[in-house]
Parts: structure tokens; C-alpha cells; sequence
């Protein structure tokens, strides 16, 4: 399986955050992608239940309508994120993956004001890119753990204290740059 990309930014305080950008419905959602643990086809995870994969089980959470956004028909580009950390893991659909992207943390904007309510446990923020604007996804919300204070904070990378291989994720996709994602439409098939 290939991916649109990986995509970095222009780091100018040194503090990256990787994300796995999808869409969830007509949203482009980020998600920090330490905790990406693969992308499977619908066929690779099964009919019902339990998603196992690589020695791992994954169960099953209807991301979009957490999110209370619709659901979208099923189409060729349909995926489902295996996302985990060592307390607890969990799968979800999404209807495109557009590639990972490296963030600057100083072009993490946080939520407007007029988010008041219960998208400020859900949602961490936000970036743009030239085609998109994403919503960055609690992780901590995502996998149902207890919430944290600065949560997208556990995610940043230093780029002075990096060691070889530290800043690659679990997986192994393709690069390019953040500004040059481009967005895939719900419903698009290829």
C-alpha cells in the first residue's frame, strides 16, 4: 500500500509533531502518529469484531460517529487505522489516507473560541496546509484513556535531541512535503 506522501514542514523552533492525516467523512482529521500502528484494506481486517493484526488485537470504534460526523459510502480508498499505545488500542475507519506530515509545533493552532463544548476533549487543535484545514485528534480521547493536560505535548519531537531512527514511526511510508498534500475527495475512486 502506498500513501500520497509524508510531508514536512519548515521546522523554525526545532519541536515537530508527525501526524497521519485521513478523512473522516469530509474532514481532514490528524492524528499523532506515534501511536499509528498500521493502515489496512477493509478486506485485511475482517468482517466483525476484534481487528487482528501483527500479533495484535484492535478493537473496533466507530471513529465518525464519535466525532458525530456522517457516514460516508465505502470506496476504494477506505482504510482502517490501527492506532494503540501500550495501555490500550483500537481501530477506525477512514475514507482516505492523504500521508503523514511533519509539523512544526509553533503552526499548531488551537481550537476558536466558538468551540465551547465537547469537541475541546475530542479535538486538540488544528494546522493548515494550502488545500486543507485539519483537525488534530485527541489521541488520549481517541483509545478512551483518562484525559491529559497538554496532551498533543507528549507527541513533540526536539530536533536537536533526536537519535538515528527515533523520529520514524512504526511504519514505513513514502515523503514529501506538507505544503504539497493534496486533499482526496469523499467518494473518490481510483
Amino acid at each position: 500500500m502506498s500513501l500520497r506522501g509524508h510531508k514536512t514542514a519548515a521546522a523554525t523552533s526545532g519541536q515537530t509533531v508527525r501526524f497521519l492525516v485521513a478523512l473522516v467523512g469530509p474532514i481532514h482529521v490528524a492524528f499523532p502518529a506515534h501511536w499509528v500502528r498500521g493502515i489496512i484494506t477493509l478486506a485485511e481486517a475482517g468482517r466483525e469484531g476484534l481487528v487482528t493484526w501483527a500479533n495484535s488485537s484492535y478493537e473496533r470504534t466507530d471513529l465518525a460517529g464519535r466525532l458525530t460526523i456522517g457516514a460516508q459510502m465505502t470506496t476504494a480508498e477506505t482504510r482502517i487505522i490501527l492506532y494503540g499505545n501500550d495501555q490500550r488500542s483500537r481501530s477506525f475507519m477512514v475514507d482516505g489516507v492523504l500521508g503523514l506530515v511533519d509539523v512544526d509545533r509553533s503552526q499548531v493552532q488551537p481550537l476558536p473560541p466558538q468551540f465551547r463544548g465537547g469537541e475541546r476533549d475530542r479535538l486538540l487543535g488544528l494546522f493548515s496546509g494550502t488545500a486543507y484545514v485539519a483537525l488534530i485528534a485527541n489521541p488520549f480521547w481517541v483509545l478512551e484513556l483518562p484525559p491529559r493536560k497538554n496532551a498533543l505535548d507528549a507527541f513533540v519531537f526536539q530536533a536537536s535531541e533526536r537519535r538515528a531512527g527515533e523520529f520514524d514511526s512504526r511504519l514505513r511510508l513514502s515523503s514529501a512535503t506538507h505544503e504539497d498534500a493534496v486533499p482526496t475527495p469523499a467518494g473518490h475512486k481510483t
